[in-house]
Protein backbone atom coordinates (compact mmCIF):
# COMPACT_ATOMS: atom_id res chain seq x y z
CA UNK A 1 0.00 0.00 0.00
CA UNK A 2 2.92 2.34 0.74
CA UNK A 3 4.11 1.81 -2.85
CA UNK A 4 0.70 2.81 -4.23
CA UNK A 5 0.64 6.16 -2.38
CA UNK A 6 4.32 6.70 -3.12
CA UNK A 7 3.65 6.32 -6.86
CA UNK A 8 0.75 8.78 -6.61
CA UNK A 9 2.93 11.33 -4.80
CA UNK A 10 5.90 11.01 -7.16
CA UNK A 11 3.59 10.91 -10.19
CA UNK A 12 2.01 14.24 -9.21
CA UNK A 13 5.39 15.89 -8.60
CA UNK A 14 6.80 14.66 -11.91
CA UNK A 15 3.64 15.50 -13.85
CA UNK A 16 3.57 19.08 -12.51
CA UNK A 17 7.30 19.52 -13.17
CA UNK A 18 7.22 18.23 -16.74
CA UNK A 19 3.99 20.05 -17.52
CA UNK A 20 5.80 23.28 -16.65
CA UNK A 21 8.39 22.54 -19.34
CA UNK A 22 5.68 21.43 -21.77
CA UNK A 23 3.49 24.48 -21.22
CA UNK A 24 6.37 26.95 -21.62
CA UNK A 25 7.65 25.13 -24.72
CA UNK A 26 4.20 25.38 -26.30
CA UNK A 27 4.03 29.05 -25.35
CA UNK A 28 7.30 29.76 -27.19
CA UNK A 29 6.35 27.45 -30.09
CA UNK A 30 9.13 24.93 -29.49
CA UNK A 31 8.40 21.45 -30.81
CA UNK A 32 7.72 18.82 -28.13
CA UNK A 33 8.69 15.37 -29.40
CA UNK A 34 7.80 13.44 -26.26
CA UNK A 35 6.25 14.05 -22.84
CA UNK A 36 7.25 11.15 -20.60
CA UNK A 37 6.46 10.22 -17.01
CA UNK A 38 9.19 7.83 -15.89
CA UNK A 39 12.19 6.26 -17.61
CA UNK A 40 12.94 2.93 -19.24
CA UNK A 41 10.58 0.75 -21.33
CA UNK A 42 7.26 2.25 -22.41
CA UNK A 43 4.23 0.94 -20.50
CA UNK A 44 1.61 2.96 -22.35
CA UNK A 45 1.72 5.76 -24.93
CA UNK A 46 -0.33 7.74 -27.42
CA UNK A 47 0.31 10.61 -29.83
CA UNK A 48 -1.46 13.95 -30.09
CA UNK A 49 -0.51 17.13 -31.97
CA UNK A 50 2.82 15.61 -33.05
CA UNK A 51 3.77 14.86 -29.42
CA UNK A 52 4.18 11.36 -27.99
CA UNK A 53 2.78 11.08 -24.46
CA UNK A 54 4.10 8.09 -22.54
CA UNK A 55 4.29 6.42 -19.15
CA UNK A 56 7.46 4.38 -18.65
CA UNK A 57 8.37 1.57 -16.29
CA UNK A 58 10.63 3.40 -13.80
CA UNK A 59 8.60 6.18 -12.13
CA UNK A 60 11.54 8.08 -10.56
CA UNK A 61 11.40 11.13 -12.82
CA UNK A 62 10.38 12.10 -16.32
CA UNK A 63 11.30 14.32 -19.22
CA UNK A 64 10.03 16.53 -22.01
CA UNK A 65 12.02 15.94 -25.22
CA UNK A 66 12.25 19.24 -27.10
CA UNK A 67 12.94 19.66 -30.81
CA UNK A 68 16.65 20.27 -31.35
CA UNK A 69 17.64 20.11 -27.70
CA UNK A 70 19.20 16.65 -27.77
CA UNK A 71 20.96 17.30 -31.08
CA UNK A 72 20.05 13.78 -32.26
CA UNK A 73 17.52 14.75 -34.87
CA UNK A 74 18.17 17.78 -37.08
CA UNK A 75 15.39 20.35 -36.76
CA UNK A 76 15.72 23.18 -39.24
CA UNK A 77 12.45 25.07 -38.76
CA UNK A 78 11.49 27.60 -36.07
CA UNK A 79 10.38 24.89 -33.65
CA UNK A 80 14.06 24.22 -32.81
CA UNK A 81 14.85 25.00 -29.16
CA UNK A 82 18.17 26.65 -30.07
CA UNK A 83 16.49 29.06 -32.52
CA UNK A 84 14.60 30.75 -29.71
CA UNK A 85 15.79 33.74 -27.69
CA UNK A 86 17.95 33.30 -24.61
CA UNK A 87 15.08 34.37 -22.36
CA UNK A 88 12.68 31.91 -24.00
CA UNK A 89 15.13 29.01 -23.54
CA UNK A 90 15.81 30.04 -19.95
CA UNK A 91 12.09 30.18 -19.12
CA UNK A 92 11.51 26.72 -20.65
CA UNK A 93 14.35 25.17 -18.64
CA UNK A 94 13.42 26.89 -15.36
CA UNK A 95 9.66 26.36 -15.62
CA UNK A 96 9.71 22.79 -14.26
CA UNK A 97 11.26 23.76 -10.92
CA UNK A 98 9.09 26.88 -10.72
CA UNK A 99 5.94 24.78 -11.20
CA UNK A 100 7.04 22.55 -8.29
CA UNK A 101 7.52 25.66 -6.16
CA UNK A 102 4.07 26.97 -7.11
CA UNK A 103 2.47 23.61 -6.31
CA UNK A 104 4.08 23.64 -2.85
CA UNK A 105 2.96 27.21 -2.13
CA UNK A 106 -0.63 26.41 -3.19
CA UNK A 107 -0.69 23.28 -0.98
CA UNK A 108 0.77 25.16 2.01
CA UNK A 109 -1.71 28.01 1.50
CA UNK A 110 -4.67 25.60 1.42
CA UNK A 111 -3.41 23.85 4.54
CA UNK A 112 -3.10 27.11 6.48
CA UNK A 113 -6.65 28.06 5.42
CA UNK A 114 -8.03 24.56 6.07
CA UNK A 115 -6.25 24.17 9.40
CA UNK A 116 -2.65 23.14 9.85
CA UNK A 117 -1.80 20.49 12.48
CA UNK A 118 -0.05 22.29 15.36
CA UNK A 119 1.52 21.12 18.62
CA UNK A 120 0.99 23.16 21.79
CA UNK A 121 3.95 21.96 23.94
CA UNK A 122 2.36 22.83 27.29
CA UNK A 123 -1.26 22.22 26.26
CA UNK A 124 -3.25 19.58 28.14
CA UNK A 125 -4.24 16.78 25.76
CA UNK A 126 -6.33 14.70 28.21
CA UNK A 127 -7.43 14.68 31.86
CA UNK A 128 -7.69 11.34 33.67
CA UNK A 129 -11.09 10.66 35.22
CA UNK A 130 -11.04 11.01 39.00
CA UNK A 131 -7.54 12.53 39.00
CA UNK A 132 -6.49 15.61 41.03
CA UNK A 133 -6.47 17.58 37.75
CA UNK A 134 -10.12 16.73 37.03
CA UNK A 135 -11.20 17.49 40.60
CA UNK A 136 -9.86 21.05 40.43
CA UNK A 137 -11.41 21.66 36.99
CA UNK A 138 -8.57 21.38 34.48
CA UNK A 139 -9.79 20.59 30.94
CA UNK A 140 -8.29 19.30 27.68
CA UNK A 141 -7.11 22.27 25.61
CA UNK A 142 -5.97 24.28 28.65
CA UNK A 143 -2.47 25.66 28.18
CA UNK A 144 -0.22 25.68 31.25
CA UNK A 145 1.68 28.97 31.46
CA UNK A 146 3.53 28.57 34.75
CA UNK A 147 3.90 26.30 37.78
CA UNK A 148 4.67 27.84 41.18
CA UNK A 149 5.46 31.12 39.46
CA UNK A 150 8.01 29.58 37.07
CA UNK A 151 7.20 29.71 33.32
CA UNK A 152 6.99 26.36 31.52
CA UNK A 153 7.73 25.89 27.82
CA UNK A 154 7.81 22.11 27.28
CA UNK A 155 6.16 18.94 28.54
CA UNK A 156 9.41 18.09 30.32
CA UNK A 157 9.26 21.41 32.20
CA UNK A 158 5.82 20.46 33.50
CA UNK A 159 6.91 16.95 34.54
CA UNK A 160 9.98 18.25 36.39
CA UNK A 161 8.01 21.00 38.15
CA UNK A 162 5.48 18.46 39.45
CA UNK A 163 8.22 16.09 40.61
CA UNK A 164 10.16 18.86 42.36
CA UNK A 165 7.14 20.14 44.29
CA UNK A 166 6.68 18.94 47.89
CA UNK A 167 3.01 19.67 48.48
CA UNK A 168 0.52 21.77 46.57
CA UNK A 169 1.46 23.38 43.28
CA UNK A 170 -0.01 26.54 41.77
CA UNK A 171 -0.86 26.35 38.05
CA UNK A 172 -1.53 29.36 35.86
CA UNK A 173 -3.54 28.18 32.87
CA UNK A 174 -4.73 29.90 29.69
CA UNK A 175 -8.25 28.96 28.60
CA UNK A 176 -10.06 30.67 25.70
CA UNK A 177 -7.91 33.77 26.08
CA UNK A 178 -8.37 34.02 29.85
CA UNK A 179 -5.80 33.20 32.52
CA UNK A 180 -6.97 31.05 35.43
CA UNK A 181 -5.14 29.96 38.59
CA UNK A 182 -5.51 26.51 40.15
CA UNK A 183 -4.04 24.80 43.20
CA UNK A 184 -3.54 21.04 43.08
CA UNK A 185 -1.85 18.41 45.23
CA UNK A 186 -0.04 15.77 43.10
CA UNK A 187 -0.77 12.11 43.87
CA UNK A 188 2.12 9.69 44.23
CA UNK A 189 1.89 6.72 41.85
CA UNK A 190 3.67 3.70 43.36
CA UNK A 191 3.79 1.86 40.03
CA UNK A 192 5.41 4.72 38.12
CA UNK A 193 7.25 5.91 41.25
CA UNK A 194 6.48 9.56 40.65
CA UNK A 195 4.00 12.31 41.53
CA UNK A 196 1.15 12.83 39.07
CA UNK A 197 -1.82 15.14 38.69
CA UNK A 198 -3.53 13.10 35.94
CA UNK A 199 -2.88 14.98 32.69
CA UNK A 200 -1.14 14.22 29.39
CA UNK A 201 0.73 16.78 27.33
CA UNK A 202 1.31 18.12 24.69
CA UNK A 203 -1.98 19.12 23.08
CA UNK A 204 -2.50 18.62 19.33
CA UNK A 205 -4.77 21.07 17.58
CA UNK A 206 -5.40 22.68 14.22
CA UNK A 207 -4.90 26.38 13.62
CA UNK A 208 -6.77 28.09 10.77
CA UNK A 209 -5.58 31.37 9.28
CA UNK A 210 -7.42 34.11 7.34
CA UNK A 211 -6.82 34.31 3.56
CA UNK A 212 -3.97 36.85 3.50
CA UNK A 213 -2.35 35.51 6.67
CA UNK A 214 -2.43 32.00 5.17
CA UNK A 215 -0.70 33.25 2.02
CA UNK A 216 1.96 35.01 4.09
CA UNK A 217 2.45 31.91 6.24
CA UNK A 218 2.75 29.73 3.11
CA UNK A 219 5.46 31.98 1.66
CA UNK A 220 7.27 31.99 5.01
CA UNK A 221 7.16 28.18 5.25
CA UNK A 222 8.32 27.93 1.63
CA UNK A 223 11.33 30.15 2.39
CA UNK A 224 12.15 28.18 5.54
CA UNK A 225 12.20 24.86 3.64
CA UNK A 226 14.34 26.35 0.83
CA UNK A 227 16.91 27.71 3.30
CA UNK A 228 16.90 24.49 5.33
CA UNK A 229 17.47 22.37 2.22
CA UNK A 230 20.31 24.60 0.97
CA UNK A 231 21.90 24.49 4.42
CA UNK A 232 21.71 20.68 4.44
CA UNK A 233 23.31 20.50 0.98
CA UNK A 234 26.11 22.85 2.07
CA UNK A 235 26.79 20.77 5.18
CA UNK A 236 26.84 17.65 3.02
CA UNK A 237 29.39 19.17 0.63
CA UNK A 238 31.58 20.38 3.51
CA UNK A 239 31.49 17.00 5.22
CA UNK A 240 29.50 18.14 8.25
CA UNK A 241 26.51 16.00 7.27
CA UNK A 242 26.55 12.33 6.31
CA UNK A 243 25.01 11.16 3.04
CA UNK A 244 23.03 8.69 5.17
CA UNK A 245 20.95 11.66 6.36
CA UNK A 246 19.27 11.75 2.93
CA UNK A 247 16.58 9.31 1.88
CA UNK A 248 16.18 7.62 -1.48
CA UNK A 249 13.05 6.09 -3.05
CA UNK A 250 12.62 3.46 -0.33
CA UNK A 251 12.96 6.02 2.46
CA UNK A 252 10.48 8.38 0.78
CA UNK A 253 8.04 5.50 0.21
CA UNK A 254 8.22 4.66 3.91
CA UNK A 255 7.64 8.31 4.89
CA UNK A 256 4.69 8.42 2.49
CA UNK A 257 3.10 5.41 4.16
CA UNK A 258 3.48 6.97 7.61
CA UNK A 259 2.04 10.28 6.34
CA UNK A 260 -1.00 8.55 4.84
CA UNK A 261 -1.71 6.83 8.16
CA UNK A 262 -1.61 10.22 9.91
CA UNK A 263 -4.19 11.73 7.55
CA UNK A 264 -4.60 13.69 4.34
CA UNK A 265 -3.20 16.91 5.80
CA UNK A 266 0.08 15.30 6.81
CA UNK A 267 0.26 13.65 3.36
CA UNK A 268 -0.20 17.06 1.72
CA UNK A 269 2.45 18.57 3.99
CA UNK A 270 4.88 15.87 2.83
CA UNK A 271 3.93 16.52 -0.80
CA UNK A 272 4.61 20.25 -0.42
CA UNK A 273 7.95 19.56 1.26
CA UNK A 274 9.06 17.09 -1.44
CA UNK A 275 7.79 19.35 -4.24
CA UNK A 276 10.07 22.14 -3.00
CA UNK A 277 13.01 19.76 -2.75
CA UNK A 278 12.26 18.28 -6.18
CA UNK A 279 12.15 21.72 -7.79
CA UNK A 280 15.26 22.94 -5.99
CA UNK A 281 17.27 19.81 -6.78
CA UNK A 282 16.42 20.09 -10.48
CA UNK A 283 17.61 23.71 -10.53
CA UNK A 284 21.04 22.87 -9.10
CA UNK A 285 23.86 23.53 -11.64
CA UNK A 286 24.53 19.82 -12.19
CA UNK A 287 24.81 18.28 -15.69
CA UNK A 288 21.67 16.36 -16.76
CA UNK A 289 19.47 18.53 -14.54
CA UNK A 290 17.58 21.67 -15.58
CA UNK A 291 20.04 23.73 -13.57
CA UNK A 292 22.95 22.21 -15.50
CA UNK A 293 21.37 23.18 -18.80
CA UNK A 294 20.71 26.68 -17.46
CA UNK A 295 24.40 26.88 -16.48
CA UNK A 296 25.51 26.02 -20.04
CA UNK A 297 22.91 28.41 -21.44
CA UNK A 298 24.43 31.19 -19.33
CA UNK A 299 28.02 30.25 -20.19
CA UNK A 300 27.17 30.39 -23.89
CA UNK A 301 26.50 34.10 -23.52
CA UNK A 302 30.29 34.42 -23.32
CA UNK A 303 31.71 33.49 -26.74
CA UNK A 304 35.00 32.12 -25.35
CA UNK A 305 33.08 29.68 -23.12
CA UNK A 306 30.59 28.64 -25.79
CA UNK A 307 30.03 24.88 -26.05
CA UNK A 308 28.45 23.10 -29.00
CA UNK A 309 25.09 21.36 -28.42
CA UNK A 310 26.71 17.98 -29.20
CA UNK A 311 29.43 18.39 -26.56
CA UNK A 312 26.94 19.76 -24.03
CA UNK A 313 24.64 16.77 -24.51
CA UNK A 314 27.59 14.41 -24.00
CA UNK A 315 28.35 16.13 -20.67
CA UNK A 316 24.69 15.83 -19.67
CA UNK A 317 24.80 12.14 -20.56
CA UNK A 318 27.77 11.60 -18.25
CA UNK A 319 26.00 13.61 -15.56
CA UNK A 320 22.93 11.41 -15.91
CA UNK A 321 25.04 8.27 -15.39
CA UNK A 322 26.64 9.80 -12.28
CA UNK A 323 23.21 10.70 -10.87
CA UNK A 324 22.02 7.15 -11.59
CA UNK A 325 24.96 5.71 -9.64
CA UNK A 326 24.27 8.11 -6.75
CA UNK A 327 20.61 7.04 -6.69
CA UNK A 328 21.68 3.40 -6.49
CA UNK A 329 24.05 4.20 -3.59
CA UNK A 330 21.32 6.10 -1.71
CA UNK A 331 18.85 3.26 -2.36
CA UNK A 332 21.34 0.74 -0.93
CA UNK A 333 21.60 2.99 2.15
CA UNK A 334 17.79 2.91 2.41
CA UNK A 335 17.78 -0.89 2.28
CA UNK A 336 20.33 -1.05 5.11
CA UNK A 337 18.30 1.33 7.29
CA UNK A 338 14.84 -0.06 6.62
Amino acid sequence: MNLFYFLILVGILVLVHEYGHFLMARLHKVGVIEFSIGFGPVVISFEKNKTKFSIRLLPFGGYVKLAGLDAVETVEDETNFYKKSWLARFSILASGGIMNFLLAIVILFLLFVWGVPTVVPTGINSVLSGSPAELIGLKPGDKIISINGNPVFTAQDITQAIQNSKNKIVLVVEREGNRLTFEVTPKYDAEQKRRLIGITVPFFTEVKYPFFSAFRMALGEFGTIILGTLDALWRLMTGRLSAESFSGPIGVARMTGVAVQMGIKVFLQLMAFLSIQWGLFNLLPIPALDGGRILFLTLNLWKKAKISPERENFIHYIGFLVLLVLMIIVTIGDVRRF
